[in-house]
C-alpha cells in the first residue's frame, strides 16, 4: 500500500459516496454508486453478495472509486478483498458502518438484517491514487 497524503486521507474522511468501477466478465466496466468508510488505509463498502459488482470483484479484484466533490476529484485504484464470514461481516459493519448508517438499528437487528440481506464487506486496500495530492 503506497504512503497516502494527508490531503487525500482528509480529503477520503471527509466524504462518504463515490462512484465504484469493477470490470463485468465481457470486460466492460460497471459503475456503482456507492457509500465508504475511510479509515485512513482501507476503504469499506457494505454490500449484497448477490450483486453484479460483488460477482465482478470475486473474477477480478482490481477496482476504482472516484470521489467527487465539483470540480474536485480523487480516484483512488486498488484491490478488494470480500468478506463473507458472518461474524466478520458484523464486527467490520459495526466498527465502520454502522457509526455513517443513517439508521438506528439494535445488535439483533443489525444481525438479523445482514443476515437476511446476504451482506458482504468489500474492503478496498489502495495501490495508487490521482491526483497524487489535492490543494485545500
Amino acid at each position: 500500500m503506497p504512503d497516502i497524503h494527508p490531503s487525500l486521507a482528509e480529503y477520503l474522511q471527509g466524504h462518504r459516496t463515490g462512484v465504484l468501477a469493477t470490470q463485468r466478465k465481457a470486460g466492460a466496466p460497471q459503475l456503482t454508486l456507492i457509500a465508504y468508510h475511510f479509515d485512513g488505509a482501507t476503504l469499506a463498502i457494505s454490500t449484497r453478495a448477490p450483486t453484479q459488482k460483488a460477482k465482478n470483484i470475486s473474477r477480478r479484484p482490481e477496482v476504482s472509486l472516484a470521489v467527487i466533490d465539483g470540480p474536485r476529484q480523487l480516484i483512488v485504484y486498488g484491490t478488494c478483498d470480500i468478506l463473507r464470514d458472518e461474524a466478520e461481516v458484523l464486527r467490520v459493519h459495526k466498527a465502520r458502518i454502522r457509526p455513517i448508517a443513517q439508521r438506528a438499528e439494535t445488535d439483533e437487528e443489525l444481525t438479523e438484517r445482514l443476515i437476511r440481506e446476504e451482506r458482504v464487506m468489500l474492503i478496498i486496500t489502495p495501490t495508487s491514487f490521482f491526483p497524487a495530492s489535492i490543494n485545500s
